[in-house]
Formats: C-alpha cells, structure tokens, sequence
C-alpha cells in the first residue's frame, strides 16, 4: 500500500486544507458551547483539536522536509503509515466534529440559552434595556436600540444618560407614543437598573378621547344645571304671580265683606281688619323682585310686622350677587317667623367671617316656649335654595332662637 508521503503534492495538499477545516470547526464548536455557557461541552471539540492540529503540523513537514532527517521523528513515522489510514483517521475527526456540531446545534434548539434569549428580546415590541449603577449597559435588545437613536441620537451607551433623557415618563418618537418605566433589582449581589419602554399608542389615543368626552360632558351638564336653575326661576315667577293674582282676589272679597259688613259688629270688624292685616303682609313679601330688595326692603317689611332690626357690620363684601339675594330671602322669612312664631319685638342681624365662609346670623328673643325646629314651608325652600349655592342653614332654639346662613367665600355669580 502506498504510504501517506508518496502521495502526489495535490493529494496532500487536499488533507492539509481537510485538517485546516476541521481545525476551524472544532474551534467554532468550543466557541459555541462557550457562547451558550456550556462550559463542560467545550472539553470534547478541544480534544479533538490536539490530533486534528497534528495531523495537519505532520503535513506541513512531510511537505517541507520528506522523510529525510530533517523531518521531525514523528512526522516520518506517520508519513510512512498508508495513506488508507489516513483517511480513515480523517473520517473519524471529521465524524466526531460534526457530532460534537450537532449536539451544541440541537441543544440551542432545544433548550433555553442566552442566545436565545437574545432572539426572543429583540423579537418584543418594547424596548429593554439594563446597567449597572455606574452606566455600563449589560444588556439593550433592537426596540431599545432604535429609540435611543431616535431620542439622543446614538445607541444605549451610558444606562444613566439614557434614563435622563427619558425620565418624563412618556415621549413621542415618531407617530408613535412610549412609555418608560424603570425599576431596580438585585442580582447576584450588584445593583442593576432595567429600563422598559411600552409602545401606549392605541391607549393614549383613547385617554385623550375620553378626556375630550369627559370635557364634553361636563358642558352639557353645566348647561343642564344653568337650564334647570333657569327653570326653577321661571316656575317661581310663576309662583308669585299666582300668588298675587290670588292676593289680588283675595283683596276684592275683603273689599265686598268691609263694605257689607255691619259697622256696630265688633266681632265682625276685628275679623275683617285681621284678614286685612294678613294679605297686607302678604303684598310686601312678593310683590316686589325679592332679589333685589335689599335692607330697604327689609326695613319696610319690619315696620308693617312691628319689629325692630339691630344691625351690627355691614354686608361682608366677599359676597356674590346670588349670595346677597339669598341672604336676603333669609332675612325676610327670619324676620317673618320671629313676629309669627315668637312673637319677637326685634331681631338682630349678625355676620362672622371664617378662612373659607361667612356665617350669618338672625337671632329673636323668644316670648312663646321654644318649640321643636322643623324645616317646613319657607325654611324647607330656603334650605332648598342655600344647597344650589353650596350654603348651608341651621337653626337652633334655646332661650333665643337663631337662623344661621353659612355662605362660601368668593363664589362666582356664574
């Protein structure tokens, strides 16, 4: 048989570039393994390297100096061998290669590795990116690496750097809304920081339009309190104009009863001069605009009920025109009930200023025992009437009765 060294220049150059290939891809495959953290699986393609390595050194020899004996002792050894076992020597490294390339190969696909790690990162639609504390960035998948780009104008180079920039919370990148948010961890006993960007378009997108439906919203109910406080005033109006037109009726039957009435009829005529009396009070309290009547009005209504009002302050000026309106409807039913439920000769008003309020107050005497307080009849429409305006009214008897009128400071007249 025909030893390894009588071949011809081309068939020995042809297992010189046969050992250099399979030089290369034992390396490869202990790189490999390497990459994948498979740290014992690199021992198998380094093993195979030392004879593979050889083989390819002996060549080199055989081609530099024959078996002569400048030939090394175990380059002449192995040249005279048949050139048959050198190829089966070849078939065999190159068969345990390529099962040493297979098993790293199926591994990878099989298993969970650091490469395929990678892989699924730079497949996510958010961006991810971790540092150490002092910048270093470990790790920064595609998404985080083109946001960064597109923000600072370079790659993920300095964790720090890029979190400054991005530390509003949500930015604008292109026709595209994100997200950051960033957390610290503990791993393996180093501080590191991961930085996470979530693509919020579509959610963005809704948020502004339920703010733009909740703003539309609070219009239309705005326009339904204005509508309905504009109601509540029509249907008042309409109250006192029938309440006059009833007045007014009531006046011609008194007017028929004084004329037909027998004058020498004590009894008769006390009766008829009381019901004078009352649809007198009557007259003053809605014949006139109740909002704008003011102390005038008030001082008119007390001199017909006989009562004396003790003012101390003036009218807080904080008070909006709806507010001095309502303190006046207050007045007229405080004065109205001192003469009908007391019996009082005089009342006094008062006024007291808090941080937020102003407290008014409308105390009588009592000359009759204090009965229960019950919010009926003009104190259930004032109560109604102070709670559109966010006021409040109270009233408390002991040996004095008083009304008190809590109104918010510096309330628009809106």
């Amino acid at each position: 048989m025909t030893p390894f060294f009588a071949l011809s220049e081309l068939a020995r150059a042809f297992f010189a570039l046969w050992a250099l290939l399979l030089c290369l891809a034992e390396i490869g495959g202990a790189l490999l393994a390497a990459v994948k953290k498979r740290f014992r699986s690199v021992l198998p393609p380094l093993l195979l390297l030392a004879p593979t390595y050889l083989i390819w050194q002996v060549i080199f020899d055989i081609r530099l100096f024959g078996v002569s004996d400048g030939a090394n002792g175990i380059s002449r050894a192995l040249g005279g061998i048949s050139w048959l076992w050198w190829l089966a020597a070849f078939a065999a490294l190159t068969a345990a290669s390529a099962l040493v390339l297979y098993g790293d190969i199926r591994y990878g696909k099989n298993n969970i590795t650091p490469g395929a790690i990678k892989v699924f990162l730079d497949n996510l639609p958010c961006g991810i990116c971790c540092w150490r504390e002092n910048g270093r960035v470990l790790f920064s998948n595609v998404c985080m690496d083109r946001l960064s780009r597109e923000i600072t104008g370079s790659p993920p180079l300095n964790g720090n750097q890029l979190y400054g920039a991005v530390k509003g919370g949500m930015i604008s990148v292109g026709d595209r809304m994100w997200r950051f948010s960033c957390r610290e961890m503990n791993f393996g006993g180093d501080i590191l920081r991961e930085l996470i960007a979530s693509d919020i378009t579509a959610e963005y997108a809704e948020t502004r339009a339920l703010e733009r439906d909740k703003a539309e919203l609070s219009r239309l109910n705005r326009e339904l309190r204005e509508y309905t406080i504009g109601i509540d005033e029509t249907v008042r109006r309409r109250e006192i104009l029938q309440a006059k037109v009833n007045i007014h009726d009531e006046m011609n039957r008194l007017m028929l009863s004084t004329a037909a009435a027998k004058s020498g009829d004590a009894g008769e005529m006390d009766r008829i001069f009381s019901l004078w009396e009352r649809n007198a009070l009557l007259l003053c309290m809605e014949a006139g605009d109740r909002d704008g009547a003011g102390f005038a009005g008030l001082e008119k209504l007390a001199k017909t009920l006989k009562i004396k009002i003790i003012r101390g302050s003036p009218l807080p000026g904080s008070l909006s025109a709806k507010q001095r309106s309502l303190y006046f409807i207050a007045a007229n039913e405080a004065v109205t009930n001192a003469v009908k439920h007391a019996g009082a000769k005089e009342i006094t008003l008062s006024f007291a200023e808090t941080g937020s309020r102003v407290i008014c107050g409308f105390t009588n005497s009592l000359e009759r025992p204090a009965a229960e307080v019950r919010f009926a009849g003009g104190l259930a429409n004032l109560a109604r009437l102070a709670e559109k305006q966010g006021a409040g009214v109270a009233a408390s008897a002991g040996e004095n009765f008083t009304l008190t009128l809590s109104l918010p400071k510096n309330q628009p007249d809106g």
